[in-house]
């Protein structure tokens, strides 16, 4: 059974006579047509453009962030200077500082000895002064029982006498109260000449460690630390920008020696 449609649709071909033959073309006209290869000549042109002026931006950022690097690398060089000279007057000043505050110690030091010493002359004066009144109140009453005929002929020494006696009456608490306050004078005067001591070791060595040239070395930390920062940037710009450069314009060349030939 056949399909009438494909009967309808087949081109007519007139049946071939007993014995003809069939001539075929040649190999080359059987050959279905090569595809039309596009011109890249413009396109690869304009990028060749491209990373040329890539390149030329690409470099001059480069040589603006070592123009940087070589100027903020001077700014440190000169602020170094400046703080290595500021250091040194500082650590001069504390020096100094440290210095006087050690004298201040040594003094407050020698004055707590005077103030004991001081401290035991006036106990000692109050005793004296408790005794003298004790031999004041003795005499005084040796002094009036002398008695003659009636008569005290002594009695007028032995009114002065225990006048003297009520006049230094409380002189010795007072004196004690004294002797009491330059104990507790000199026990504070000890404690702040252990606090000016220990003052003046810590001020030493603060200057001491100013001269060691720790802010200097971390200044120098940051100085490097910024250096290398523009020069990785200046070598991320300039790396494939030269990259860029240098392949665009063998594209062109190349581009130019094509179209001449």
């Amino acid at each position: 059974m056949t399909d009438d449609s494909d009967d309808l649709t087949r081109p007519f071909s007139p049946p071939l006579a007993p014995g003809a033959s069939v001539t075929l073309g040649s190999d080359a006209s059987m050959l279905p047509p090569s595809p039309v290869v596009p011109d890249l000549r413009f396109g690869l042109g304009r990028l060749s453009r491209g990373l040329i002026i890539y390149g030329v931006i690409g470099l001059a950022f480069a040589v603006i962030c070592l123009g940087v690097l070589a100027y903020v690398n001077s700014r440190f060089d000169a602020a170094g200077d400046r703080v290595q000279t500021t250091m040194e007057e500082l650590a001069t000043t504390i020096d100094r500082t440290a210095d006087v505050l050690h004298d201040a110690s040594t003094t407050a030091q020698s004055f707590t000895v005077t103030l004991g010493r001081t401290q035991e002359a006036v106990s000692a004066a109050a005793d004296t002064v408790i005794s003298v009144r004790t031999n004041l109140q003795t005499l005084e009453s040796v002094l009036r029982t002398v008695n003659i005929l009636g008569v005290s002929p002594l009695g007028t020494a032995a009114d002065a006498v225990g006048g003297i006696a009520t006049s230094i009456q409380g002189l010795d608490s007072r004196l004690t109260a004294i002797a009491d306050g330059l104990v507790t004078n000199g026990d504070s005067l000890a404690a702040n000449a252990t606090s000016l001591g220990q003052l003046g070791d810590s001020t030493a060595a603060m200057a001491e460690r100013l001269r060691s040239g720790v802010v200097e070395d971390s200044m120098a930390d940051v100085q490097l630390l910024v250096v290398v920062m523009l020069l990785l940037m200046a070598a991320w710009a300039a790396v494939p920008a030269a990259g860029a450069l240098a392949f665009g314009i063998w594209l062109r060349r190349e581009l130019e020696r094509s179209a001449a030939a």
